[in-house]
């Protein structure tokens, strides 16, 4: 697995994927990484970057078009919008984001 992540994040500098395969190679077992983080999402401060309002605030801005893509994308696919959040937008967005590649990652290196 690692040497797939590795070839991904060649591919995907300066993306939210490259985050989130960081963040996995980082760990003792990228394989439970991946599967912590599928089951209690980034709210389990599980990702470093991604604790503190200011560091979320500014993943947000440094991939805000990004983030807007996967907004869309959930927006056409599901009809999903953001009517039923209640909480400060670019910590959830930040966290949706992360999630929302990692499950992405996730799926394409179960596939192979």
């Amino acid at each position: 697995m690692k040497e797939k992540l590795e070839i991904l994040l060649k591919e995907n500098p300066n993306t939210i994927t490259a985050e989130v395969i960081q963040e996995a190679l980082d760990s003792e077992d990228p394989k439970w990484w991946f599967n912590d983080l599928l089951q209690y999402g980034c709210q389990s401060w599980m990702v470093g970057q991604l604790i503190y309002y200011k560091d979320t605030h500014a993943f947000y801005d440094k991939y805000y078009n990004e983030i807007e893509d996967i907004r869309y994308q959930l927006n056409e696919d599901l009809g999903w919008d953001n009517s039923h959040i209640d909480s400060d937008l670019k910590n959830y967005y930040a966290w949706l984001s992360f999630e929302y590649v990692t499950y992405n990652i996730y799926n394409q290196l179960e596939e192979e």
